[in-house]
Formats: structure tokens, C-alpha cells, sequence
């Protein structure tokens, strides 16, 4: 048999609409702990060692994921994940057993899983229950627990003690029938007494159970009809564990042979689908309701939504209470598919006319489906496809404020309305967390440009004071332009006999770096820098200790589409770092010539936190938390140093440096809409950089230095400059 990979599992507006999240992400969970806050993380990115290519589930209260990965290494290893977002730890369930596939597709709101597990190769696979504490669970078939009869756990209800799914049985190998497993129940078939089977249409027909509700009191899914069509059903299994009975309920068809329910309410009086209808062409999108009277009147609970025009159309989501349906249409142009949304007071109408009655122009942005609704109707996700954006089709979620239902509520400010490209919008918000990332770099900028060699390497006489005056500037070209401008002043003096120099001195820095969309960062600061040389007395090597601690604000200007438009969000936040460089010169250790060469080792650490921060402006500002960068470099040079005439000396470098460290991440909330945890883990860079100084001595007392550095890419400008100005007094 084929085990599908997605289950329907919704059991109210809010689920459905997380679970359609969830499907439009691949790898990528989204969870929601409201109806309309919702967790994003990029699962890949947080566990390297591993591949997450499919989400399954979400619990009902949003704070558990469950899904399908496989390991980096090892194509053929698939297991299956839980994911904590209150934590943020991600578990590998396993294998029920040893190397044989295990796929979870659902999860409870205490953390416990269902899927279903090859318990003998190639093929057989038992539904399972699995819990962090227990471990698995074979919860069996028909035929008993550890038998050879296939069995699928597709959804559990909120508190983990019921199961909704089918198996078969050895009496019917080829026939599947919807089950409800009860935890602690003695009321079930003979071989497995927790398993209850749900009533079918037909006494032979096969059965599938999709949905649960959070109580697990109602079920949905399909039956086989006594023709042998399939018709969607509601399983009533609020007295099975009593009187062994599942009431099912057969919700016929719109006047077509079949139809299959994707979706029930909250409270289980609406179940929505699609059906075959009484024309000789396509499906159309139902909406069934307990005690209904708009259908037609062979079927009056069973309403036809109808279409945008074309031949079909099939409801994927409903809201919590039911009034709100959204699915995909054929429209009435081209017969392509269109995302819609479906209420009592307007219709069927395109996502895309919602969205411009408040104001939003989606341009040649084609909205083909909308998978899921929040509970009050105003947050709708699907999938787009963007004429101008190499994705393909891709995720959307569109905002519109609607009514609150409940006057005395105090919702706080109304959202504007707005769509967003999700995978565009993830992307962005990515780049935002870049530019805090890059504060790191940008304050390595004065220790490798005029601070790139140690003060006692500069042409002055000893014993005395001395000042200096330099400016630097920087390039990085990392797919992300950032320049970095800055001047700065200090003194120095010597102590011990002329072994010991110290400085200290104090800068203005500025950056800008370019971000996607025509977005920007700047970073405007002050910083303080210490230096501290040491060359004992008869021995050729200069140590040198470097600090520096600064301030930065930084202004992150973030764009993102707004359908046709550009939007932007503004973000103002704070910067610290502090560096502190660790470094041997090996003294004209070797000569050539007239030249002298100096072999360097250096270390240097640094720190940069970036204050948490709440962009204004825009349809969909993100709150940020706070980010902390830390590194580890290590440097190997070898100086040189060439003495042209009494009063110009020419200097050159080359070295190999290596960093760790954290790498980039973005974390916070789309205020509204989702929770997102975007990079991190740690980097390992290497790369090369050189370098040319030529020192002009003007008078006695007094030495200019000018340098020029180019490096490969890394944590290094790749084009830097600086200019020195040095007296002695």
C-alpha cells in the first residue's frame, strides 16, 4: 500500500489554518499559539545535521510540530521529528523499529504523536502513539497489537487519548476501515480492545477517517455507499466506550456519485469538502451544516459554494464557528485556479477582489489557493505564483481587519490590510538580522586598518609622547554592499626604558549596508580603543594586546512586496561590541636583501549584542529579540618591511585568517501573524588578505602613514584604506 505523507487534520478554524501553514512551508514549521499568532522556524537552519522536508502536524494549542526528516548524510535514514516551540528543542522519535521508516503526522497538545511505522519490511506498518517520556507505542490493528495488518494513525485529539485513523484486518487485507482508539478503553473489537471500528456506510465498504475534533468527539472523513461511490461522513463517537456505538452520518452529495469532507468546525455542526454534482463536469466546493436548509432538496444541510465561473471548485478550510469557507476555484477567464473565500453575505468571490475592497492591489500576482482561515476569518494562507519571482509557486498570507465579534474586547491597534510573500517576506527578515550580524564586522574595521600593525611598528622615537590622528574606510561586498567610514584620535606614550608603549584613543564610525528591496542599515557610533605594546628587552618578538569597546544606533530600513507595491518597515535599535586582539611579531626574524620579514600570530575575540527592537510602518512590521554574536580569529602573517630612503619605508603583509563563531539569525514575531527563528547555529570561515603601507617620515617628529588592504571573502573588508597622521611631542 502508499502511505500518504499529509493528513487532514483540522478540527476548527484556527487548526485548519496552521495546518495549511504548515503544508505551504515544505520544511518549514509554523505553529500558532492564538488563532492568529503563529511560529515560524526554519528547521533546516537550526539542526544542520539534519534534513526536514515535510511538516505533517500541529497540536491544537500551537505549541508542538511534527514532521519528516532525514539525516544530511544518509539519504536513505528517514525518521520523523516532534518539535517544541516553547523551548525550541527539536527531538528525533526514531524508529519504532530499528531502520524502518517511522512517519508522524499528527501531534496532542501535550506532546504526544501519531503516524504510522513499518513494523516488517517492506510494507506492513502499525499506527503508533509516542510520547517523550514513554517512548512508542504500538497501537495495533484490527487484528491485534504486533500483527502483520496495516494500520495508519492519521489524527489525535487535544488531551493524546484518542486516535483517529484506519486499518484493515487478516478477514479484509484489502479493505480499510476508519478506526477510533481509545486510551484505557476494554470496549473495542476482540483483538484490540482500546481500537473501536467506526461505523460504514456499508457493511463491506471501506472507511477512512481524516479528522478529529480537539474534544474527540466527532470524526470526519469518507465511506463507500452501497453503489460503490464514497461519501463524505461525520463520525458521532461521544458514546462509543458506552454502548460500542459510532453513529455515522452519511452528507451525501451535491447530486453526484462522490464526495469527500477536508474539514469540520470547531464544535463539529459544519463539515466542508467537495463533491461531484449532477452536471457531467468537475467538483464543487460544499458546506455541510447540522440542521441546514440551504441545499438543495435532496440534500438541504449539503449548500453547493459553487464556483468563480469555471467547471470546479473544492472548500480546503473552514473557520471556528463555520461561517467563513476558503478553498480553489476554476475562474471564469482562463480556467486556471483561483484562491477564494467564502462567507453568506458575499459569495464565492477571488481572494484577490477581498483583499483590493480594502485597498490592496496584488498586480500580476495569482493567487491559485487558499488552504487555510484563521477562526475570525481575517487571516488567509495559500499558495501564489509571482510572474516576476524566480520561487515558482509559493506561499502568501493576506490580512484584512475584520469586525470584532465581541464589543467589549480590546483587540489593541487594526492591522493594516496586506499580503506577503512568504518565502520573499522570510527572506527579508533574514536580511534584517544580517545587518545586526554585520556590526561585528563593521567594528573590526579600526583594528584591521591603521590599527592593523602594532604602534611600536610605526617610525617614532622612543621615550616620548606621542599622538596620532587617522581615517579608514572599508568595503565589504558580500552580496549585501556595506561601506564603513571613520576618524579618529589619540595618544601614546612609551614607559620602561622604551619596551613598553601604550595608547589610547577614541572614534566616530559610520556604515551602510544595502538589504534586499531598496531597504537599507546604517550605523552611526563612538567607540574607545586601547593598545598595549611590549617588546622585552633582548628578546625579538613584540607583543601587543588591542581593545576596543563601542556603541552604535542602528536604523534597519526593511522592504518587502506588498502585492504590487513595496512596502517598508522600520526598525531602531542599539549596537555594542567589544574586541579583544592578541598578538606575537617575530622581529626581522629572516631577511632578503634589504627587506626584513616578521612572522605574526594573532587572536582576537569579539562580542556584539544587538538590542531587541519593534519596527513601525508597513503592513507587516517584526518585532526582533536581542542577538548575540561572538567570535574566535586566529591570524597568521608574515610582515615585511623595506627602508627605500632615510624617510620612506615600504611595508607589506600577508596573512591567513580563520573565524567561528555564531553565525547570523534572525528571531522574533511578524507582529500578528507568526513567530520566526531564522539562522543561527555557528560559521567557519577562512580566507586570505594583503596588504601595503608606505610610511613618510615629514619631519623629525612627525610620520604619515598611508595602507591598503584587499582581502578574499570572509569577515574582512575586501577593499580597506587608512590614512595615519603621527607626532611626537
Amino acid at each position: 500500500m502508499t502511505l500518504k505523507r499529509t493528513t487532514a487534520k483540522g478540527h476548527g478554524g484556527a487548526r485548519k489554518f496552521r495546518l495549511a501553514l504548515i503544508a505551504l512551508m515544505g520544511s518549514t514549521a509554523l505553529m500558532t499559539p492564538s488563532p492568529v499568532h503563529a511560529e515560524f522556524r526554519n528547521l533546516g537552519d537550526a539542526t544542520p545535521d539534519t534534513l526536514w522536508y515535510q511538516a505533517n502536524g500541529v497540536s491544537g494549542n500551537g505549541r508542538f510540530v511534527v514532521g519528516e526528516g532525514i539525516e544530511a548524510d544518509n539519504d536513505d535514514n528517514e525518521y520523523s521529528f516532534l518539535h517544541d516551540m516553547s523551548t525550541g528543542t527539536t527531538y528525533n522519535i526514531g524508529q519504532m523499529v530499528p531502520s524502518l521508516p517511522t512517519i508522524a503526522f499528527d501531534v496532542s497538545n501535550n506532546g504526544a504523536v501519531v503516524g504510522a511505522a513499518n513494523v516488517a519490511a517492506p510494507n506492513i506498518r502499525n499506527a503508533f502513539r509516542w510520547t517523550l517520556d514513554g517512548g512508542f507505542e504500538n497501537l495495533g490493528s484490527f487484528d491485534g497489537v504486533s500483527t502483520a495488518v496495516d494500520s495508519i494513525a492519521t489524527a489525535i485529539s487535544d488531551d493524546g487519548r484518542r486516535v483517529a485513523g484506519y486499518s484493515y484486518s487478516s478477514d479484509s487485507p484489502w479493505l480499510p476501515r476508519a478506526f477510533i482508539w481509545v486510551e484505557g478503553a476494554n470496549t473495542g473489537v476482540i483483538d484490540n480492545r482500546q481500537m473501536h471500528v467506526l461505523a460504514s456506510l456499508t457493511p463491506v465498504g471501506r472507511s477512512l477517517a481524516e479528522a478529529i475534533s480537539g474534544d474527540g468527539l466527532f470524526a470526519a472523513g469518507m465511506s463507500n455507499v452501497a453503489s460503490g461511490n464514497y461519501h463524505a461522513v461525520r463520525w458521532d463517537m461521544r458514546n462509543i466506550t458506552s454502548n460500542y456505538i459510532s453513529a455515522v452520518q452519511d452528507l451525501g452529495t451535491l447530486g453526484g456519485g462522490n464526495s469527500m469532507a477536508n474539514g469540520i468546525s470547531r464544535d463539529g455542526r459544519v463539515v466542508i469538502g467537495w463533491s461531484q454534482h449532477g452536471g457531467p463536469y468537475g467538483i464543487h466546493a460544499f458546506r455541510w451544516e447540522e440542521g441546514g436548509t440551504r441545499g438543495g432538496a435532496a440534500n438541504p444541510q449539503m449548500e453547493d459554494l459553487g464556483t468563480l465561473g469555471g467547471e470546479s471548485s473544492e472548500a480546503l478550510a473552514v473557520n471556528a464557528d463555520g461561517s467563513i469557507v476558503v478553498g480553489r476555484s476554476d475562474d471564469d477567464d482562463t480556467y486556471d485556479d483561483r484562491a477564494f473565500r467564502w462567507t453568506r453575505e458575499t459569495g464565492m468571490i477571488k481572494v484577490s477582489d477581498w483583499l483590493a475592497q480594502s485597498g490592496v492591489d496584488i498586480g500580476d500576482v495569482v493567487l491559485k489557493s487558499a488552504t487555510g482561515v484563521s477562526d475570525n476569518g481575517g487571516v488567509i494562507v495559500g499558495r501564489m505564483e509571482d510572474p516576476e519571482s524566480e520561487d515558482g509557486e509559493t506561499a502568501f498570507i493576506a490580512r484584512v481587519a475584520v469586525p470584532d465579534p465581541d464589543p467589549g474586547h480590546n483587540p489593541g491597534p487594526t492591522p493594516p490590510p496586506g499580503i506577503l510573500n512568504v518565502n520573499e517576506y522570510n527572506r527579508t527578515l533574514y536580511d534584517a538580522g544580517y545587518a545586526g550580524w554585520a556590526g561585528r564586522m563593521v567594528a573590526n574595521v579600526p583594528l584591521t586598518g591603521a590599527h592593523h600593525r602594532p604602534m611600536m611598528n610605526y617610525p617614532t622615537q622612543a621615550n616620548g609622547v606621542c599622538g596620532w590622528t587617522n581615517g579608514d574606510i572599508a568595503h565589504y561586498d558580500d552580496g549585501r554592499d556595506t561601506g564603513v567610514s571613520l576618524a579618529e584620535a589619540g595618544l601614546c606614550g612609551d614607559l620602561l626604558d622604551g619596551t613598553m608603549r601604550i595608547g589610547l584613543g577614541g572614534g566616530v564610525l559610520h556604515s551602510q549596508q544595502d538589504l534586499m528591496n531598496n531597504g537599507d542599515a546604517d550605523l552611526d557610533g563612538q567607540y574607545a580603543i586601547g593598545e598595549l605594546n611590549w617588546r622585552p628587552e633582548g628578546v625579538p618578538v613584540l607583543f601587543s594586546a588591542t581593545g576596543l569597546y563601542g556603541g552604535w544606533d542602528a536604523d534597519i530600513h526593511r522592504g518587502y512586496s506588498n502585492g504590487a507595491a513595496m512596502a517598508y518597515s522600520d526598525g531602531d535599535t542599539d549596537m555594542r561590541s567589544g574586541i579583544l586582539r592578541l598578538r606575537a611579531d617575530w622581529q626581522n626574524a629572516f631577511s632578503l636583501g634589504s627587506t626584513g620579514f616578521s612572522p605574526y600570530l594573532a587572536y582576537t575575540w569579539g562580542r556584539t549584542t544587538v538590542d531587541a527592537y519593534t519596527e513601525t510602518g508597513g503592513p507587516f512590521p517584526s518585532r526582533f529579540d536581542e542577538q548575540v554574536v561572538t567570535t574566535n580569529e586566529i591570524r597568521l602573517g608574515l610582515a615585511s618591511s623595506t627602508e627605500l630612503t632615510s624617510t620612506i619605508t615600504l611595508r607589506g603583509s600577508m596573512e591567513l585568517v580563520h573565524a567561528t563563531g555564531d553565525a547570523s539569525r534572525a528571531k522574533g514575531q511578524v507582529v500578528g501573524l507568526y513567530g520566526f527563528d531564522l539562522g543561527g547555529g555557528s560559521f567557519a570561515e577562512t580566507w586570505v588578505r594583503a596588504g601595503a603601507d608606505i610610511d613618510l617620515r615629514v619631519t623629525e617628529n612627525t610620520v604619515i602613514s598611508l595602507s591598503g588592504h584587499a582581502a578574499t571573502e570572509g569577515l574582512d573588508a575586501q577593499i580597506s584604506g587608512a590614512a595615519r597622521f603621527q607626532v611626537l611631542f
